[in-house]
This record gives structure tokens, C-alpha cells and sequence, in this order.
């Protein structure tokens, strides 16, 4: 009730209701059943203070009072108490509940980083691993390529020292050839040169019978036209054999390099 004694809004709400589970009752109309629509009644109306549940119980209750309203009025008192105490409980198991989501959700949340950090990392190592890689078969590629080279410059050396060789056996069997040739000449110029020589020393003794005696010393150009002529075949040789022992010398030369 308000301080001028009229009835509270949710008060007369309450009673309104308790008519109406009254009105709906059917059979005897005892203690019990009135204890038990006041219970039900307060459930379905809030904003009562319990000790104003009370008052209003007990002022629904003296309309049925007996010898036992003492009784009735502690039983009353009993069920308020333990509907009061059944909500606490009920508030302190939902206050552990939303604590209890609060730490999964919490233990959730840090285990979701973790995995995440995880897999970060995992992503991290496996992208050095790949630059690793990268790195390896580009110095393999590399040690490959040079490696080929290598080879080509030592298969070209090769080759060309082949080549040198071939060109400085073919020209040692050609100076060869040349000078067993010149060896097989050699004494049929001979023979043609003795042959020659009675002749011109005919010639010789008739200049000498029509020079004067004066004259009897040979002059410069006597002496000069007396000279023998140099050997033709001698001379090819010389040509011949002097380029040869210059190409030997040059691959002689090429081999002893590095």
C-alpha cells in the first residue's frame, strides 16, 4: 500500500489475479490452496517487495482465520522464504553460468590465436624452405651450366689440338714426300752439270789462243762467268722445308702453353 493507504499498481494487479484464480478454483477452498494461488500469483507478477507479499497474504488469509492462523501465517512466511532463497540460487547458478561461458569463450578466443600464430609460422617456415629450394636448384642450374661449358671449352681444345696435329703430320709427310723427291732428281742434275762443264772448258781454250798475251791474266768478268751456278733443287728444298720447321715450332709451342 502507498502512504496514503490506497493499493499500489502492481498491488492491485496482484489481488486482480489472485480473483481470478479464486473465481477458477474448483472443490473445498482450503488453507493450502489459498497458500498455494498466493504463491502462484506472486510468480506471475513482479515488482512485489517480499515483506509487502507478506502483509497482503496475511490480509488475504484473515478473511479464513481459525484457530491455526498462527500456523497458517509461519507457513506462509516459510514458502516466501524458500521462493526467495530458490531465486537467489537460481541467480547465483546463472551468474556461475554466464561466468562459466565467459571463460570458454575466453579459452576459445586464446586458443584460436594460438592456432592462428601456429599456422602463421608453419606459413613462414614453409615460404623459407621454399626460397631455399629456389636458391639450391638456381646453384645447381648454375654448377650445371658451367659444368657444360667446361666441357664444350675442353672438348673444343681437344679438337683443336686434334686438328694441329693432323695439319702437323700432314705437312711432316709432305716435307717427307718433298725431300725423297728432291733426293730421286738429284743425281740426274748432277750428270747434266758434268756434262756441261767439257764444253765450257772447250770454249774457254779457244778464247784463250785469240787473246793477246797481254791478256794472259783472267779479267774480273772471266772470273766472274767461271762461278758455278747455284743447284735449282737445293733451293727448292730450302723453300720447302724452312715453312715446315716454323709450323712445328708454333705447335711444339701451343702444347707447352697452359
Amino acid at each position: 500500500m502507498t502512504k496514503d493507504g490506497a493499493l499500489s499498481s502492481e498491488q492491485t494487479e496482484f489481488y486482480k489475479a489472485f480473483r481470478e484464480k479464486m473465481n477458477a478454483f474448483e472443490g473445498d477452498l482450503l488453507v493450502d490452496n489459498i497458500e498455494q494461488m498466493l504463491l502462484e500469483t506472486r510468480e506471475h507478477v513482479d515488482g512485489i517487495p517480499h515483506e509487502d507479499f507478506i502483509q497482503m497474504a496475511e490480509a488475504v488469509l484473515n478473511r479464513y482465520r481459525n484457530d491455526n492462523s498462527g500456523a497458517v501465517s509461519e507457513r506462509i512466511r516459510s514458502l516466501a522464504a524458500e521462493q526467495a532463497a530458490n531465486q537467489a540460487a537460481a541467480d547465483s547458478a546463472r551468474l556461475v553460468e554466464e561466468a562459466r561461458l565467459a571463460e570458454v569463450a575466453r579459452l576459445a578466443e586464446e586458443s584460436r590465436l594460438v592456432e592462428e600464430a601456429r599456422l602463421a609460422e608453419a606459413a613462414r617456415l614453409a615460404e623459407e624452405s621454399r626460397l631455399v629450394e629456389e636458391v639450391r636448384v638456381a646453384d645447381v642450374s648454375q654448377i650445371d651450366i658451367e659444368a657444360r661449358v667446361a666441357e664444350g671449352i675442353q672438348l673444343a681444345r681437344e679438337e683443336h689440338l686434334a686438328e694441329q696435329e693432323r695439319l702437323a703430320e700432314e705437312a711432316r709427310l709432305a716435307a717427307e714426300t718433298l725431300l725423297a723427291e728432291e733426293a730421286d732428281e738429284e743425281p740426274g742434275l748432277d750428270a747434266d752439270a758434268a756434262d756441261e762443264e767439257p764444253d765450257l772448258d772447250a770454249d774457254a781454250a779457244d778464247e784463250d789462243t785469240d787473246l793477246d798475251a797481254q791478256n794472259a791474266l783472267p779479267s774480273p768478268a772471266s772470273i766472274i762467268d767461271s762461278e758455278p751456278e747455284p743447284q735449282e733443287g737445293a733451293s727448292s728444298v730450302v723453300k720447302i722445308v724452312v715453312p715446315i720447321l716454323a709450323l712445328l715450332g708454333g705447335v711444339v709451342v701451343f702444347f707447352l702453353l697452359p
